[in-house]
């Protein structure tokens, strides 16, 4: 089967759009970047297979379409119905992090896992994921305090000595 270059500047300039517009639906990229490829390569078809002008103003249009429809799309999609279901609508505004624990610093504690170097240590009734200082084992049972807060972690040291 021999497709004409006609042919084939349909084939890929619809094949390129329906696989930009299948990457609003299925994200990771690679739609998206073989759609905009099969758009090129409908251009160069259409360069160099067209007469002069013909090729010259099928890439015109096809850039200048391209532009319009991205920025009607950018303008238009998030007000739609589908497009209200798939993106976030909240501003984010009522997130609430972790409370910061500078209060700890100092705070004694029992290790109810082993620390190797992470594990959990129970202060005040509630339960903690922590890091060893220094990146020590230390047993389940073991008595500890809380040396510092870095990068959102909490450090401990044992203060049971060892047997």
């Amino acid at each position: 089967m021999n497709m004409s270059p006609f042919s084939w500047y349909v084939a890929l300039l619809a094949g390129g759009l329906l696989l930009i517009a299948a990457e609003v639906f299925i994200p990771g990229g690679v739609a998206g970047v073989a759609g905009g490829l099969a758009l090129l390569a409908a251009m160069g078809v259409g360069l160099f297979h067209f007469p002069a002008p013909w090729g010259f103003w099928s890439a015109v249009a096809i850039v200048v379409f391209g532009g319009i429809v991205f920025l009607l799309w950018i303008q238009l999609f998030p007000r739609s119905r589908t497009g209200k279901r798939i993106t976030l609508q909240t501003d984010g505004a009522d997130f609430k992090s972790a409370a910061p624990a500078d209060h700890l610093v100092g705070a004694v504690g029992e290790a109810l896992t082993a620390l190797r170097p992470g594990g959990i240590v129970l202060i005040d009734g509630k339960r903690y994921d922590v890091l060893a200082d220094g990146g020590e084992w230390i047993a389940a049972g073991a008595k500890v305090r809380v040396a510092a807060i870095q990068g959102g972690h909490l450090l401990v040291r044992n203060l049971t000595p060892p047997t």
